[in-house]
């Protein structure tokens, strides 16, 4: 783990919870301590009230998963923020993502909103998301508009009568249509909204679509603050109840404590098998075991309800391996932290993760989390 304090087996020892401006550091000091939580603020003089952001909210590592159970509980989390964002291009794969995104909806008592983006020949590129390319002369703008709106109109239809014939969960539905290049207004809405979870199509292992849903989805998870959970069309029909076989990847640092409890959030744990596989370069091998040891013990000790191992995967052929071992062990969902200077800009850079969303049909859960 961290190489400064989480060679410590310290349950005492401080970690950041959260970094905000110093107002909402102070709101969210009062509510932990409310609840019996010591909090700590640092990078911050208290007695000039600095304003600017960067103030970090630390607490001792024992008191984490409560303390994230507090701040993500319905009753602290507004309606925006218990938001579902789902882009579509209206294609039958869209189904696939929308039923997943509106289980977790249901289950958050959230709301899901459809976004789809329509282009025209103002834009170059041809992308997922968003309606076919139009660069005929014939297309007015105001057409093309039009008619993207009337597919959502479809689009919504459609899911409602499933609704109604109880094959989709019941929660409150609305509709964005936009014009612009899809992953831009993806990233837009998403920080307009405050989602809680996006939920996005990508290729998997259908090379024919790799350029178009895999390089949106790719871009998005590059960028993106927010949790993004990945459905490859080839995943198997299953809900969200049935992933009971995880793959955590981890930087074996600190803030994966973060990263697993607000997965744990996201996902209900009881009763599920969790994979730990390091994804570090050029580390001492025996430090990288003492510190994969010490998140397996954290896991275990804050998470009885699950079944936690370790996995080793040679750096050689990393990728290649990795799919494998999904393929041979059944692997339901890969999590992975995103944090700068972490996975995604080392070993397991965008590019890398790029490919395992296409070389396999398992569903990624993408957690950024805060430094």
């Amino acid at each position: 783990m961290d190489s400064n304090k989480t060679n410590n087996n310290d349950p005492n020892r401080l970690i950041t919870v959260a970094i905000h401006t110093f107002d909402r550091a102070v709101d969210l000091k009062n509510t932990l301590e409310d609840e019996g939580i010591e909090v700590k603020l640092h990078n911050v003089n208290l007695d000039e009230k600095v304003l600017g952001p960067g103030v970090r909210v630390r607490i001792r590592e024992r008191d984490l998963p409560l303390a994230l159970q507090i701040i993500e509980s319905p009753e602290s989390t507004t309606t925006d923020q218990r938001c579902v964002l789902l882009p579509v291009d209206f294609s039958k794969y869209s189904i696939k993502s929308v039923r997943l995104g509106m289980e977790y909806a249901r289950r958050s008592r959230g709301r899901v909103v459809l976004l789809h983006s329509y282009i025209n020949e103002r834009h170059t590129m041809s992308l997922p998301f968003g309606s076919d390319r139009y660069d005929s002369p014939e297309n007015d703008i105001k057409d093309i508009k039009k008619n993207a709106h009337r597919r959502m109109d479809e689009f919504k239809q459609l899911i409602l009568d499933k609704i109604a014939a109880g094959e989709l969960p019941n929660v409150k539905i609305e509709t964005k249509v936009t014009e612009g290049i899809p992953e831009e207004q993806i990233l837009h809405f998403a920080q307009k909204l405050d989602v809680s979870l996006i939920v996005m199509g990508t290729s998997g292992t259908n090379r024919r679509r790799q350029n178009l849903i895999g390089n949106v989805a790719g871009e998005v998870m590059d960028a993106c603050k927010f949790p993004i959970f990945t459905v490859p069309i080839g995943m198997p029909d299953i809900g969200l109840s049935d992933i009971t076989r995880v793959v955590f990847f981890s930087n074996l640092i600190q803030q994966d404590m973060m990263s697993l409890d607000r997965f744990a959030r996201l996902f209900n744990m009881r009763g599920v098998e969790v994979t730990l596989i390091p994804v570090v370069d050029k580390k001492d091998r025996r430090l990288v075991d003492q510190s994969l040891q010490q998140l397996s013990q954290y896991c275990r000790e804050h998470y009885p309800e699950c079944t936690f191992k370790t996995k080793r995967i040679a750096t050689k052929s990393f990728v290649d391996n990795v799919a494998q071992f999904i393929q041979d062990e059944g692997i339901q969902l890969i999590a992975v932290p995103n944090k700068k200077s972490s996975i995604f800009s080392r070993l397991f850079n965008p590019s890398i993760a790029h490919r395992v969303l296409f070389q396999t049909d398992t569903p990624m859960l993408v957690v950024p989390v805060q430094t």
